[in-house]
């Protein structure tokens, strides 16, 4: 049912940006170019987060969610948080010292995300408030190159079919 959701919800973001990126009012709002080479375009995509386990990145599934996700086509986002997803328009962005903040509202609260790139091709994003600290993500062109760890299923349910994991 999530997926469908997720999709449904997709679908929608993504039929709308399409339509406000036809009106060819320029996205590009970076205060200083002079500043960074780095810009909006460069995180068109879908981006995967990756997790540390036993020293290597992987791309890890929870048995009880889904990878985290972030979606940027034209000014729209979608952040897929692994049981529910958050869909906005990035309203602006700045660039400095090789990192975007990006200021999305997302129809409930306007938020600030930023990003940097990272090393091995990786996005560093700082997505929450709290403590967690920043987190790492592969552009879906290259996430082949991660191993994929599916958590077993009993370890978060007592009467599970294994076989319905992802």
């Amino acid at each position: 049912m999530r997926i469908i959701i997720l999709f449904l919800l997709s679908l929608i973001l993504f039929s709308c940006s399409s339509r406000s990126s036809e009106s060819n009012e320029p996205l590009d709002l970076v205060e200083d170019p002079a500043t960074t080479n780095f810009s909006l375009t460069d995180l068109q995509g879908e981006w995967h987060m990756v997790t540390q386990e036993e020293g290597e990145w992987v791309l890890f599934y929870a048995c009880d969610a889904d990878n985290t996700t972030v979606t940027i086509k034209g000014d729209s986002i979608i952040i897929g948080w692994g049981q529910d997803a958050t869909a906005g328009k990035i309203e602006s962005w700045s660039a400095e010292n090789e990192k975007l903040s990006l200021v999305v509202n997302d129809s409930y609260e306007t938020n600030v995300y930023q990003v940097q790139p990272a090393e091995d091709g990786l996005m560093q994003w700082l997505l929450w408030d709290d403590s967690e600290g920043q987190s790492l993500f592969v552009h879906d062109r290259d996430k082949n190159k991660y191993r994929v760890v599916k958590q077993p299923c009993k370890e978060c349910w007592e009467d599970c079919d294994e076989d319905s994991d992802l």
